[in-house]
This record gives structure tokens, C-alpha cells and sequence, in this order.
């Protein structure tokens, strides 16, 4: 003879599944924050790297011709674009929000800035 043992199914509560909903959205919360801290430091450090690349063209531009420091505000893009150290031309003109460098001279030096990373105070 067999017997059927009653077995109760337990099913998950809607309290239950709100608990857990609510633990997710909480750890993802903590994460996508960390995250983009992570994504601002990112961007910092792209734009100083670009920053030390821009300005080392340039200046090796300038040792060749001393004629391209009077126009240099204006011609910056052009001296990058036509130079052979660069390979994404497009990407190094912006820094890492997007935003094109203000290039000028200052004391015979090409200064490159970029006002994001200003306001940062970075």
C-alpha cells in the first residue's frame, strides 16, 4: 500500500518578492554610484594625458617652424591633425566630457587647458 504524504506547496509572498526587489535595487544603486566615480576619474586622467600629448606636439611643431606660435590659438587643430604621432586625431582635439581644449601661449609655452577639468579644480 502506498501512501500520499499532504504535502503543503509554499509559495513566495508578495512581501517577499518586494524585500528582495528593493535589496537589488539598493546594491545597484551603491554600485552604478561607485561606478561613476570611477568613469570621472577615467575622464581626468584621459584629459591630462591629452593635455601633456597636445602640448608636446605643439611645441615640437613650433621648434620646426617659430612661425606657427603667432597663430597657434586658431591653427592648433590643423598642426595636430597633419602630425604623425597622433592615430585617433578626432578624440585628442576633445577632452574626456567632449568639450574641445582652449590652446594658447603663455611665455613662449603652448598651454593647453580644458575648462571641465578646471572647474574640477583638478
Amino acid at each position: 500500500m502506498i501512501y500520499k504524504k499532504n504535502v503543503k506547496k509554499r509559495f513566495v509572498t508578495l512581501i517577499e518578492m518586494m524585500i528582495v526587489m528593493f535589496l537589488i535595487a539598493l546594491i545597484t544603486g551603491v554600485v552604478a554610484y561607485n561606478y561613476q566615480g570611477s568613469l570621472d576619474e577615467g575622464k581626468v586622467f584621459k584629459t591630462k594625458a591629452a593635455i601633456a600629448k597636445i602640448e608636446t606636439i605643439l611645441e615640437l611643431e613650433i621648434a620646426n617652424d617659430d612661425t606657427k606660435k603667432e597663430n597657434i590659438s586658431t591653427t592648433w587643430k590643423d598642426l595636430i591633425n597633419k602630425s604623425p604621432l597622433v592615430k585617433d586625431r578626432n578624440a585628442l582635439i576633445k577632452d574626456g566630457w567632449g568639450v574641445e581644449y582652449e590652446v594658447d601661449m603663455v611665455n613662449d609655452h603652448v598651454r593647453v587647458k580644458s575648462k571641465k577639468l578646471t572647474d574640477l579644480g583638478k
